[in-house]
């Protein structure tokens, strides 16, 4: 897991690169190549893969207290009595609030946790928690996010696990043609059918969703310029048997 609050995610082994995404606090990744100082990883909890600097992961134990979900903006990070930092919204605890790893304890504040499992999605909690964060390729952070990032971090919170990328998510969820609050809205780019934008439905032809020119905001379903509706689409929420 990152041994940093989050840890840029690059799509080739240097600085230069594309940053595809971010690893957070407590994501555990697979460790598939190793490169000239940097390391190959793909995460257990998405399967998304692209390359970290070596040093930036560290090997952690869980406790057997159960699992909890940073549930404010951020939160202090304490290694050994000192503070290290600051952890976000979405980043994964045991529920004691320490992960124990090879480098020492790393602490927060149990008050800061909430039990990871299904709930309802809050669409007012999470808004008041990402309203104004400025935009960011590859960010999944309130200091900086995408709408793919914003997406899958909303999912998260109430115990969902979905893909990272804005076409991978619509793969995982089946068209519905009458949204419900929190279903996902699918745009492509104008002269593409590729999906390229998501956002989260709120009600009355309105989506909560990360854009460059604003940000993370309500905005509503005509307002992209540069895009256009493709879809509205919802997670499965029970099995199915033909």
């Amino acid at each position: 897991m990152p041994r940093l609050p989050y840890v840029p995610l690059r799509a080739e082994p240097n600085h230069r690169s594309e940053q595809v995404s971010e690893l957070l606090w407590g994501e555990p990744q697979q460790i598939l190549d190793e490169y000239k100082g940097w390391v190959l990883v793909r995460g257990r909890m998405d399967g998304y893969v692209g390359w970290v600097e070596a040093g930036t992961l560290h090997y952690a134990f869980y406790d057997g207290s159960g699992w909890g979900i940073v549930r404010v903006r951020q939160t202090k990070l304490i290694y050994e009595g000192r503070t290290q930092g600051w952890v976000s919204f979405g980043a994964l605890f045991p529920q004691s609030g320490c992960w124990h790893t090879a480098m020492g304890r790393y602490w927060i504040s149990s008050a800061a946790l909430i039990p990871w499992k299904s709930r309802p999605l809050s669409l007012r909690l999470f808004y008041r928690v990402f309203a104004g964060t400025p935009y960011r390729w590859g960010g999944k952070t309130p200091f900086g996010i995408d709408c793919s990032g914003l997406t899958q971090l909303a999912y998260r919170w109430c115990g969902r696990l979905i893909p990272r990328d804005a076409y991978q998510q619509a793969e995982a969820a089946l068209p519905v043609e009458t949204p419900q609050k929190g279903d996902f809205v699918f745009f492509t780019a104008h002269g593409s059918q590729r999906i390229s934008h998501v956002g989260l439905y709120i009600g009355r032809d309105k989506i909560l969703h990360a854009t460059p020119a604003q940000g993370v905001h309500i905005g509503t379903l005509r307002e992209l310029y540069t895009h256009t509706f493709h879809s509205f689409r919802t997670l499965l929420t029970q099995d199915f048997v033909i």
